[in-house]
């Protein structure tokens, strides 16, 4: 139990140093009525399919980058994209291709360059690289960053209900091919 409190922790810290502003404006592209993509390597991508999934759940229109489904993103639509270190060459692909479609770009990362040129929000958590700034974790790899970045999307997922949203109007949404 000790290493779980340690945890929480850490997340605890993590996300208490969030900037209200950059969670306020991914509160409000949440509220909108564009359609949204998603795109994360490896678990940042399971973050990102996650988020993706619990969005779809509200009732927005929602793709995962590399689905085969997944449409051409155009002007009106949003891009969210989960990366710790924001410089995974795919990764970087991705928001190239995005910006010349002009669509609306927000990234998730602790990567403070790649956020002067794409707008987003800071997550100061620890990632793979243990580079001099981040914080101290008892956790291996991105697990902070990770777990973080969840935590955040989901929160403003549930901040942006400003329809009522109710767990059984969400249920609904949910599969029902299990």
């Amino acid at each position: 139990m000790n290493t779980i409190s340690t945890i929480l922790g850490e997340i605890s810290t993590v996300c208490a140093n969030i900037n209200d502003k950059e969670y306020n404006h991914l509160v409000e592209i949440f509220q909108s009525n564009n359609r949204f993509f998603f795109s994360g390597e490896g678990r940042s991508g399971l973050i990102a399919k996650a988020i993706a999934m619990r969005l779809m759940h509200s009732g927005k229109t929602v793709f995962v980058i590399g689905e085969t489904t997944t449409p051409a993103i155009e002007k009106s639509d949003v891009l969210i994209v989960v990366s710790g270190s924001g410089k995974t060459p795919n990764t970087l692909n991705i928001l190239e291709s995005a910006s010349k479609v002009e669509a609306l770009i927000f990234l998730i990362t602790t990567n403070r360059d790649v956020l002067e040129l794409y707008s987003g929000l800071l997550v100061h958590a620890a990632t793979k690289y243990r580079l001099p700034g981040e914080p101290d974790t008892i956790q291996p790899l991105g697990n902070q960053f990770d777990q973080a970045a969840h935590l955040v999307l989901d929160a403003a997922i549930i901040d942006s209900f400003n329809n009522g949203q109710s767990n059984d109007t969400m249920k609904s949404k949910h599969s029902n091919l299990e």
